[in-house]
């Protein structure tokens, strides 16, 4: 019977960590917390993630705390960032690291280490693109009027870039390839300088 009891309890415990991820938070300040992410959810003021550190205690945690997050999943690391936007705080996964520009995205999908359930319920759902340049400047991305924006935002530093949007390969989907062109021709022309 005592086999049966521990055999029971091994079952429920793997189970329980079956969707938790090894990873990290990185904190205000600059230091890593290292522990279990075990999922990220939507809730009315944004986003939050339940993390259970290397002792066992479990955290639910807020964008604003953090500076953001990071873990492996499938081989793959997923990096996140905390952000602000329009009285909302979210994490925003890493798309595209960039010298000029870089691209974050608002977490959809399916994966066990994510529930956006609650999405559904928004009125207007937030933009699912943001770039990230200057100092620190954030500017949000929202699928209707892209094209326009974009066009404003890349005029002044590559027309020729602004002049495609909207066409093959550089709609809304394609925003990804797009940063990463602005960035290359950004590269190229600090070069021959």
């Amino acid at each position: 019977m005592r086999q049966l009891y521990l055999l029971l309890f091994f079952l429920l415990t793997t189970t329980a960590f079956a969707d938790s991820f090894r990873g990290f938070l990185l904190t205000k300040d600059g230091y890593q917390l290292t522990g279990y992410l075990n999922i990220l959810q939507y809730s009315p003021g944004g986003n939050i993630i339940t993390f259970t550190n290397d002792f066992g205690d479990e955290y639910t945690i807020h964008p604003f705390l953090v500076s953001g997050f990071g873990f492996n999943y499938q081989g793959e690391p997923l990096r996140f960032v905390s952000r602000r936007h329009e009285g909302m705080w979210y994490f925003l996964q890493e798309e595209v690291r960039g010298r000029a520009v870089s691209l974050f995205r608002l977490p959809r999908g399916g994966g066990p280490w994510l529930d956006d359930r609650m999405l559904r319920v928004f009125s207007t759902p937030p933009p699912e693109y943001y770039f990230e340049y200057g100092q620190g400047k954030f500017l949000a991305v929202p699928r209707n009027g892209y094209k326009r924006n974009l066009r404003r935002f890349f005029q002044e530093a590559s027309p020729e870039l602004a002049a495609k949007i909207g066409s093959r390969g550089y709609r809304y989907r394609d925003m990804a390839d797009i940063v990463v062109e602005f960035n290359a021709r950004n590269n190229r022309k600090r070069r021959r300088l």
